[in-house]
C-alpha cells in the first residue's frame, strides 16, 4: 500500500472512531436531544460545569483532584453558547446537597463556602440544569469537543508511531484502537481516563524518539506531551519514572553516557514542571490566597501540617501558587486511594474499601475487551514463546535495541504493580494506559508476523485481517450500547452486569432519556424511579417521576410502575439483612421491560 493511501486509511480510521462516538452519545434526534443518545455519566456534570468555571473565573477550587485540561477542552464550545453562570455568593452561606438530594434548588445560585469546600456535585446541577441553559446542548458541544481532540490524538499516535515502527505497525495500532467497544465507550464522554491514556502513550513514544536520536524536535515534542499528560490526570505522573528508568536501561544497554542522559532528563522534568506552572497560573491567578488556605485545610489529610505550611509558602508567589495547587490534587488523590473510599459489585458479590481482590482487573480484560483484540493478544503470546524458546538471547537484545518496547514494558510492569496491588477498583478504565501499551506491542507483533505462514499454509495476515473484520462487525452491532459492552466469555451486553458494573455497565443513568421517552411514548403517569447518578431525573420525566426506595417504603399500589437501575437492583437482592418484602426479587416474575441496558422496570402486581 502506498504511503499516501495509509494516510487516507489513517484518517477514515480515525473519521470512524469520530462518527461512532459522536452518534452512540447523541443520537440522530439533535432537533430534540431530551429523548436521544446518551444522558449524561456520573463524572461528566462536575468535569463539565467545572472547566466553564475555570475559564470564566480564573479560579481552581472545583474538582483540583482533576487537573484542568481536559474539562478545558470540553468548555471551549461552551464559549461560544455562552450559559449563564451561576453567581456565586459570599453573602449566603447554602449546605452541601441543596441543589443534589433536594433537586430542584430554590434558586440557581452558589455559595462562597461551597466554593472553597469544592462543592463540585451542587455546582454541575446549578450550573448545567440552570433554567437559563439549555442543558441538552452544554453536554452535546462538551463531548463533541472531547470526541473531536481524542480523535485528533489518535492520528497524532498513528504520526508519530510510524515515524519509529512504520506506517502499517501504525495502521495495525489505530484498528485495535478504534475498532474497540472500550475505547469509544470512554473516548465519547467527558471523562480524564482516555484522553490521558492517549498522551501518556504520545509521550513515551516522542520519548522513545529522543532516546533513539536526540533531537531538539524530540526534546521539545517530549516536553509537550509529557505537559499535557500530566495536566490531564495526576496518575499520568506514572509515565515520569516510566520514563526515566525504561530510558535508562537503553541507555545503558547502547553504552552511552549516563550522566549526560541524567542531565537531558532533568532538564526535560525541570521543562515540564515550568510548562505545569504555567497553565496552571491561568487558573489560579483570582484565587484569593486567604481562601486558598482555607481551602487546602479542608482538602488536605489533617495530620500532616506541614503540607499546609508548605503550600502556603508556595501560593505567595503568583508561579508557584498554581504548582500549590496541582500538589494539593496530587495528594487529594493519592488520600483517596489510601482509604479506597469505593462500593462496587464484582462477580456475585459487594466490596468495600478491603476491594474485590486481584482477579478485578484481569477478569474485566478478558471480558470487556472484544474477542477479536484477545486472541490477537494471545496468538501474539504463542508466537513470542516460540520466538523467545528458539533464540532466547536475540530476542532480548531486539527488545532491549528497542526504546519504545522497553518503555512500553515498564509501563504495563509499573501500572500492574501499582493497580493489582491496590484496593481501589472502580472500573477497566482505570487501567486503560496498560491497555493502550498492549495494543501497541500487539500491533508490533502483529506486523512481524505478517507475511509469515501458519502450519506453512495460511498466511497469517488473512487471520490477522479476518479478526479485524470481526472485530469491527462487533462494534456495528454492539451499537450504542458501548459502556455495557461484554464479550461473549463475559455473557454478552445482556449479561455483563452479573461480572461488574459502575463505569463497566452503569454508569449512573446513562439510559435516563430511553426511560423518559418510553415513558412518554406509553403515556405512564405515574413511575418510581431508585436511581443515582448525576441526571436530573424530574428534568426528563417531569411530575411522572417520583424518587423511590423499597427499602423505605415498600412496595406502591397495585399497578405501579417501577424502574430501577441495574446497580441499585444488584445492592438491594444482595443484601443479606433485608426481609423479603424489602427487596426488588420479588418482582420478577412481574419484569416489564429492559430499558437500554441498564434500567429495569417492573410493575407492581
Amino acid at each position: 500500500m502506498k504511503l499516501r493511501n495509509k494516510n487516507f486509511v489513517a484518517i477514515i480510521l480515525v473519521s470512524i472512531f469520530f462518527l461512532l462516538g459522536l452518534f452512540s452519545t447523541a443520537g440522530f434526534n439533535w432537533k430534540n436531544l431530551k429523548y436521544s443518545g446518551q444522558a449524561i455519566t456520573t463524572d461528566e456534570l462536575p468535569h463539565i460545569a467545572s472547566g466553564y468555571y475555570y475559564i470564566k473565573t480564573g479560579k481552581l477550587f472545583l474538582n483540583p483532584e482533576h487537573p484542568p485540561l481536559i474539562k478545558d477542552l470540553a468548555a471551549l464550545p461552551l464559549l461560544f453558547i455562552n450559559p449563564v453562570l451561576p453567581e456565586i455568593s459570599s453573602e449566603i452561606k447554602l449546605y452541601d446537597g441543596y441543589a443534589w438530594r433536594d433537586y430542584p434548588p430554590n434558586e440557581y445560585i452558589f455559595s462562597k463556602n461551597l466554593e472553597i469546600e469544592n462543592d463540585q456535585w451542587d455546582w454541575g446541577r446549578v450550573f448545567i440544569y440552570h433554567p437559563q441553559n439549555n442543558s441538552e446542548w452544554i453536554i452535546f458541544w462538551s463531548r463533541f469537543s472531547v470526541i473531536l481532540f481524542n480523535s485528533f490524538f489518535l492520528f497524532l499516535i498513528y504520526y508519530f508511531l510510524s515515524r519509529i515502527w512504520g506506517k502499517r505497525t501504525s495502521l495495525i495500532t489505530l484498528v485495535l484502537l478504534v475498532f474497540s467497544q472500550f475505547s469509544i465507550a470512554h473516548g465519547s464522554v467527558v471523562a480524564m481516563d482516555f484522553m490521558s491514556s492517549l498522551l501518556q502513550i504520545l509521550a513515551l513514544i516522542n520519548f522513545a524518539l529522543l532516546l533513539k536520536k536526540y533531537q531538539k524536535k524530540y526534546f521539545l515534542s517530549s516536553i509537550l506531551f509529557f505537559s499535557l499528560a500530566l495536566l490531564a490526570k495526576f496518575s499520568s505522573l506514572l509515565i515520569l519514572p516510566v520514563a526515566f528508568f525504561g530510558g535508562l536501561i537503553y541507555i545503558i544497554h547502547k553504552k552511552q553516557s549516563v550522566i549526560k542522559y541524567i542531565i537531558r532528563y532533568s532538564l526535560l522534568t525541570i521543562s515540564i514542571t515550568v510548562v505545569i506552572a504555567i497553565f496552571y497560573y491561568f487558573h489560579t491567578f483570582n484565587m484569593d490566597n486567604s481562601e486558598l488556605i482555607q481551602h487546602f485545610k479542608w482538602s488536605l489529610p489533617k495530620h500532616y501540617p506541614q503540607l499546609l505550611a508548605f503550600l502556603s509558602i508556595l501560593i505567595e508567589n503568583p508561579i508557584t501558587k498554581g504548582l500549590a495547587q496541582y500538589i494539593n490534587g496530587i495528594i487529594m488523590v493519592f488520600s483517596r486511594i489510601a482509604i479506597s473510599q469505593q462500593q462496587i459489585f464484582f462477580m456475585g458479590s459487594f466490596y468495600g474499601s478491603e476491594g474485590a481482590g486481584w482477579l478485578y482487573f484481569p477478569v474485566l480484560y478478558l471480558t470487556k475487551l472484544s474477542l477479536g483484540f484477545i486472541m490477537l493478544n494471545l496468538l501474539g503470546i504463542i508466537f513470542l514463546i516460540i520466538k523467545f524458546g528458539k533464540k532466547f538471547k536475540s530476542k532480548i537484545n531486539e527488545v532491549m535495541d528497542s526504546p519504545l518496547i522497553l518503555l512500553l514494558v515498564v509501563i504495563i510492569l509499573l501500572y500492574l504493580a501499582t493497580t493489582l496491588t491496590s484496593d481501589l477498583q472502580i472500573g477497566l478504565r482505570h487501567i486503560m494506559p496498560v491497555i493502550f501499551a498492549i495494543s501497541l506491542l500487539t500491533a508490533k507483533l502483529v506486523d512481524n508476523l505478517w507475511n509469515k505462514e501458519l502450519f506453512g499454509k495460511i498466511k497469517l495476515k488473512f487471520v490477522f485481517l479476518f479478526l479485524f473484520f470481526a472485530m469491527l462487525v462487533s462494534l456495528i452491532f454492539s451499537f450504542p450500547y458501548y459502556i455495557s459492552y461484554y464479550n461473549f466469555l463475559g455473557g454478552g451486553t445482556e449479561n455483563g452486569y452479573k461480572i461488574a458494573t459502575d463505569s463497566n455497565y452503569d454508569w449512573g443513568g446513562q439510559d435516563v432519556k430511553k426511560l423518559a421517552k418510553w415513558v412518554n411514548d406509553n403515556n405512564i403517569k405515574h413511575i418510581y424511579v431508585q436511581m443515582q447518578g448525576s441526571v436530573a431525573l424530574v428534568e426528563y420525566l417531569g411530575d411522572t417521576y417520583e424518587k423511590y426506595n423499597i427499602e423505605f417504603w415498600g412496595l406502591p399500589a397495585s399497578g405501579s410502575y417501577i424502574a430501577i437501575s441495574i446497580s441499585e437492583y444488584q445492592e438491594n437482592n444482595l443484601k443479606k439483612d433485608l426481609t423479603a418484602n424489602k427487596k426488588y426479587s420479588q418482582l420478577q416474575n412481574n419484569f416489564i421491560k429492559k430499558i437500554g441496558t441498564s434500567i429495569l422496570v417492573f410493575q407492581v402486581p
